[in-house]
């Protein structure tokens, strides 16, 4: 009797035992090991509303591998791991803050690093929130991602804004005009006019001859006031884009360069113009951003014209007396009527890579696809709901915002409620990883962190900047062209530095270093001398083969 009870017991402990083997078994979780970029305003990733978002949606456990902060120790990090594509210790998913060259992810993807996904993301079974994204802008994802070789490495990041496509906004100091009685220009030439009267007519009233017309400089997010004017005689992208390369407007077909143009010295003649009338600073050629700030800033307002892509230029704006005497003006016209400003494509940004080495390419592929949830992309750029926004429609009534007064969305559906952004945080990984999110969408969102919105406030300049700026650009662009590494390395030359060599010609030829009728023909053939009709010809055949 004895011995049946003890059998009885070990049967049913070793019940239980398997029962609870059973349920161990079934709780574990697939964990994916993710190299990551890191942010050193995100405090804390293991701990981190964003990842738990993640883990929980998926069923997942995430390993993390840190890659570093910087741009080119992470270029460093992944050319070093591209040396033994077969190791075990190799992550299943790199996530790289857009830090990867497109020739090092064409030249990691070729070596075997990074898996070709263009069979993934064009499978809406495999990835249905990738293929729910709007023809126009998957076009846009596909394109940007997609290699010289003809295979995609990457997922990217889209988040169209129409602030951000147009940098180079004008702003003029409509107080000195008002002091002066003076109209707000149209045209380069009632501009000229203008700048010289602010010469001349002490419009600060300091009784000093301190007034600068126009000022800027060469660098920073649409900051050089001279590309700004160059536009009113010629589309250039300041260079920001295939070396300032763009597509002759006689046929939008054939690519060539606008600083060879007549309309390009048409240019420089008038801007040379306004340095001899000594209205445009010299120093638009050598300062950086901190002489930048520091000038836009004087305690005694000193500028008369600037450029600027960011009001933060004007620390505390709303309440920065340099820039309450400003007036965001539209492009100016010039003599054959351009009014063109340097448009900046917002091309999509590569985030993330699938390891070709890895045994979980199909939870890779999930966990890509799950980004371009458009839940998780909000998730992912704005934080957490009901802490740092909110679609709820009480707060949401009465709101409104730049684009909504200006007629291009009906309402507010969106209010960031915390500035989480600007602070250390662990509710996102600070928009590390692909995404998207549409330009409809950022119609309606408002930042209600400093009150409702007031269309009297003068740093509410979005709805204004769309009507004057967002049309005035040629009708085709030239797109982001994938050079094979053969043709990178055949306009080496052209690729590294003719970019600096037109700005820095184009300062020379506006200072009086060198003669724009004398020493044009030298000029041409210094351009030459860095490769410019091989970097044309194989731009053409780049952008003919992306057709």
């Amino acid at each position: 009797m004895k011995k049946t009870r003890l059998l009885a017991l070990v049967l049913a402990l070793s019940m239980v035992m398997t029962l609870f083997a059973g349920l161990s078994i079934a709780e574990e979780k697939p964990v994916l090991k993710v190299a990551l970029t890191t942010s050193s305003m995100v405090t804390d990733y293991e701990d981190n509303y964003f990842t738990n978002y993640l883990e929980d949606k998926l069923g997942i456990e995430i390993e993390f591998q840190m890659l570093p902060v910087d741009a080119a120790d992470t270029r460093q990090k992944i050319a070093l791991l591209a040396t033994d594509v077969k190791s075990p210790d190799l992550p299943d998913v790199f996530v790289v803050d857009n830090h990867l060259t497109t020739e090092g992810i064409l030249s990691a993807g070729m070596n075997g690093l990074f898996l070709a996904v263009e069979d993934y993301a064009n499978n809406p079974e495999a990835m249905p929130n990738y293929n729910a994204i709007p023809a126009d802008d998957r076009a846009i994802l596909d394109m940007a991602s997609t290699q010289a070789d003809g295979h995609m490495y990457s997922f990217p990041a889209y988040e169209p804004e129409t602030w951000n496509y147009t940098p180079f906004r004008l702003f003029l100091n409509k107080a000195w005009l008002d002091k002066l009685g003076l109209q707000v220009p149209t045209t380069t030439e009632e501009l000229k006019q203008v700048l010289i009267a602010f010469r001349d007519g002490d419009p600060n009233g300091n009784g000093k001859a301190d007034e600068i017309g126009v000022y800027g400089y060469n660098g920073g997010y649409g900051q050089n006031t001279v590309a700004a004017l160059m536009n009113s005689f010629v589309y250039w992208n300041n260079g920001q884009l295939n070396c300032g390369l763009a597509l002759d407007e006689s046929d939008y077909d054939t690519v060539y360069a606008p600083f060879t143009s007549d309309a390009w010295r048409e240019g420089l003649r008038y801007l040379k113009d306004l340095y001899d009338e000594g209205v445009l600073s010299a120093s638009i050629f050598t300062d950086n951003d901190t002489n930048f700030k520091a000038i836009l800033n004087q305690e005694e307002p000193i500028v008369g014209l600037t450029s600027a892509g960011s009001l933060s230029n004007w620390p505390n704006a709303k309440e920065n007396k340099n820039f309450l005497e400003m007036q965001l003006i539209a492009p100016l016209t010039g003599p054959e009527g351009v009014n063109y400003t340097p448009w900046i494509e917002q091309w999509p940004g590569q985030e993330m890579m699938i390891c070709a080495n890895t045994d979980k390419v199909d939870l890779a592929i999930k966990f890509a696809d799950e980004f371009y949830d458009y839940e998780t992309s909000l998730i992912e750029r704005l934080g957490i709901e009901g802490t740092d926004w909110s679609r709820d429609p009480a707060q949401l009534e009465g709101q409104t915002n730049a684009y909504v007064e200006v007629g291009l969305t009906d309402s507010v559906k969106i209010l960031i409620t915390s500035s989480f952004w600007a602070e250390n945080q662990n509710h996102t990984w600070r928009n590390h990883g692909p995404r998207y999110t549409s330009l409809a969408t950022f119609l309606t969102i408002f930042d209600i962190t400093n009150g409702p919105f007031n269309p009297d406030d003068p740093t509410q300049l979005n709805g204004k900047c769309y009507e004057q700026y967002f049309f005035n650009r040629p009708e085709k662009l030239l797109p982001m062209l994938k050079f094979t590494e053969d043709e990178t390395e055949e306009n080496l030359d052209a690729l590294t530095y003719l970019g600096d060599f037109v700005k820095q010609a184009m300062a020379e030829f506006i200072t009086g270093v060198r003669d724009i009728d004398n020493d044009w023909d030298a000029y041409l053939a210094d351009l030459e001398s860095y490769g410019l009709s091989q970097l044309i010809a194989t731009t053409q055949a780049v952008y003919d083969r992306s057709k």
